[in-house]
Parts: C-alpha cells; sequence; structure tokens
C-alpha cells in the first residue's frame, strides 16, 4: 500500500488546473485591498468567459433553488458572498467531470446540497450558502479518484461489489486514504478556507473537537439522510450510521430528522432515486 504522503503529493500533481493560478493571483490581489467591492471580484471572473459561464451554470443548477436565475458573475457574488463563488471557481472542472465519473453522483451530490441548506436553515447557522456548497463538493476526491487513479478506483468498486461494504472503507483497506482525505487536500492545496475544507475532509469521521466541527456534523448527517432516501448514488449501497456525537453537537431530536427528512422529499422531488 502507498505511503499517505506520497498519495498526497500525487493528488496534488495530477490535480492541478493551469486556467487557475492567473485568475488567484489576480484575486488575491484585489482582496488585500479593503476597497474591493464584490462586483469588481465578480467583473475579474468573468473576463474568462468559458469559465464564468461554468460557475453560473452551478450556481443556476439547482443546489440554491433560486426561483430566478443568476445571470451574471457579479449578481452571484452579491447573492452568495466571495468564498462560495471562489470555491466553484476552483472546483468547477473537477465537477464538469463528476456526472461522467460515477453514474448518479451528481445527483447525490445534489441532494447532499440541498438537504445541507435545509438543515442550516433550520438551526439558523450563519452563512448556509456556503455550507450547501461544501454538501456539494463533499464527494469531490471520488472523481479526482476515478479520472487519476484507475486501477486503485477500479479495484476499490470490485471491493465494494463483492464484500457489499461502505465505499470509504473500501478505499481505505485498498488505499489507506478515502475521497474524504484526497478531496480536503486537494481543497487546501488551492488555499480555500477552512470552513469548506474542514466538512469535505471529515465527513467521513467526524470529530466534535475539530475546526468547524458544527459544518461537518451537517455534511456528515446530510450526507446519511441523502442515502437513507436514495436520492442519487455516492458508490455503495449502504447507509452509515448516524455519528451521535454530531447529533448532539446540532441538539437535533428523532423529531427533528423526522422534519428534516419530510422538507428533503419536498424539496428533492425533482432528484433521481437510484
Amino acid at each position: 500500500m502507498m505511503e499517505r504522503s506520497d498519495m498526497r503529493r500525487i493528488v496534488e500533481k495530477i490535480t492541478s488546473l493551469p486556467t487557475l493560478p492567473g485568475i488567484i493571483t489576480r484575486l488575491t490581489h484585489m482582496l488585500e485591498n479593503p476597497n474591493t467591492t464584490a462586483a469588481e471580484v465578480g467583473k475579474e471572473i468573468a473576463k474568462d468567459q468559458v469559465l464564468s459561464a461554468k460557475v453560473l451554470k452551478l450556481v443556476n443548477s439547482g443546489f440554491y433553488g433560486f426561483s430566478q436565475p443568476i445571470m451574471t458573475v457579479p449578481h452571484a457574488m452579491v447573492l452568495l458572498g466571495f468564498n462560495v463563488v471562489k470555491t466553484l471557481v476552483f472546483t468547477t472542472s473537477v465537477l464538469d467531470m463528476m456526472s461522467q465519473s460515477i453514474a448518479g453522483l451528481w445527483e447525490h451530490s445534489l441532494a447532499c446540497a440541498r438537504t445541507c441548506g435545509i438543515i442550516a436553515n433550520r438551526l439558523d447557522m450563519p452563512d448556509p450558502e456556503e455550507i450547501s456548497v461544501t454538501g456539494l463538493l463533499h464527494d469531490l476526491g471520488k472523481v479526482v479518484l476515478q479520472q487519476n487513479l484507475k486501477d486503485e478506483f477500479e479495484e476499490i468498486v470490485s471491493l465494494v461489489r463483492k464484500k457489499d461494504m461502505l465505499f470509504y472503507e473500501a478505499e481505505n483497506q485498498v488505499m489507506g486514504v478515502t475521497h474524504a482525505n484526497i478531496g480536503g487536500w486537494l481543497l487546501d492545496k488551492w488555499q480555500l478556507p477552512g470552513q469548506i475544507v474542514e466538512p469535505i475532509a471529515y465527513h467521513h469521521t467526524f470529530h466534535p473537537v475539530r475546526p468547524h466541527a458544527d459544518r461537518t456534523a451537517v455534511v456528515h448527517l446530510a450526507d446519511i439522510l441523502v442515502r437513507a432516501e436514495g436520492f442519487g448514488f455516492g458508490g455503495d449501497r449502504k447507509v452509515p450510521v448516524v455519528s451521535p456525537e454530531a447529533l448532539g453537537l446540532l441538539q437535533l431530536s428523532v423529531e427533528d430528522i423526522r422534519e428534516i427528512m419530510d422538507a428533503m422529499n419536498d424539496q428533492l422531488s425533482d432528484v433521481m432515486r437510484m
């Protein structure tokens, strides 16, 4: 089995996106100026027409449920905030590949994003848009794995089928790391904020004392509820056990969970079940 540090180096090398560094540098300089507005940052992103079109496609893909389409990147900046738009800029190329990687993974991720929003809004948490985008990206590492580590991916899929086990357990058995680790490494390399990276890296291994544990608990719970309801497909047909510590941190009762699931079924009626 490959060493964890070697795996991380491979992931960081294969997931570099050549179109991003110039944009990152310009955005970083702009944000160092406290007088820079969201509209100005949006206009900078919009200069790359292909990239901005992809970002707008994601924003309007249904995981926020806006009644009217968002037509410009500056408009998205105002409604969603810089961290959300920046995250979509960084991850758009990987998200492009999601529907081709594992059948049903996009639907699973979309449902997880919306469910994160349902939970975050129910708990009146700040920045629910950021929590939703974290739910959308929680399985990003599976796309990286399928696209760039094909032998390992095929071995994992085979193990899942033969032993009817959870995907992340098969990943640990084959590689010693999981898609959550891979997604976290990638986003950390891109210098995305901890409140987005941490919930992705630890959504299967919840730790109440880690930073941003409340957001991690939301993604952890949303992922499991989406699996339980069969929205999309996350790579296996099992439902993980919910962490009691995550429920305790969020202070959710059984009745709360029942009401969240009712809201899911109302709001996710357009998402494919598998």
